[in-house]
């Protein structure tokens, strides 16, 4: 039997971005819900207002260090995540794609594992807001895809889930390349 649809981001995005920019830590901890599909995940880049263009993406990720976790943020309605797949009614997780801010400085883009919905109910989480995007242009395939919208309302996630295999914020808020050898 074939895999559903939405697996084919799963598999072909989610899953090698942690492999490829997660510590072994990241990839002992996510991989293993992965692979046995206890959680679902899609890749959330693409945004409104600029499409898959990385230099120009807006939603933010500011380290806090009181918690020494990270807030995403879509500051603006262009900066709303556009055509994440398998988000409408099957993900559970994303790597966000998101501008990293520490103590006002702008660190450039860099990949977060963030919990979408809740797992006993499925519910978008709390700073979470997902929605349908309506009719797609284009021929009528389109429109079978699960695609939404997402936005993000101050989401506080802890610090370990920015994936740290290139680069990482210690406790004090300084950004410094990893030393994780590969």
């Amino acid at each position: 039997m074939d895999e559903p649809a939405y697996t084919d981001l799963h598999w072909g995005m989610f899953v090698p971005a942690i492999k490829g920019q997660g510590t072994d830590e990241q990839q002992n901890e996510w991989l293993s819900l992965a692979y046995k599909m206890k959680i679902i995940g899609c890749y959330a880049q693409t945004e409104l207002g600029h499409g898959s263009n990385v230099q120009g993406l807006e939603t933010m990720a500011t380290f806090d260090r009181q918690t020494d976790g990270f807030v995403i943020h879509s500051p603006t309605l262009t900066s709303s995540k556009w055509w994440p797949g398998g988000l409408g009614k099957v993900s559970t997780h994303a790597v966000v794609y998101a501008r990293l801010i520490t103590d006002g400085g702008d660190h450039g883009v860099h990949r977060f594992i963030v919990q979408l919905r809740n797992l006993e109910d499925h519910t978008p989480l709390p700073g979470i807001t997902v929605g349908d995007i309506g009719m797609k242009f284009g021929n009528g395939a389109y429109n079978t895809m699960d695609n939404i919208v997402l936005i993000f309302e101050h989401l506080c996630i802890p610090g370990n889930q920015m994936l740290m295999w290139v680069s990482q914020v210690t406790r004090e808020a300084k950004y410094k390349q990893s030393d994780v050898p590969r």
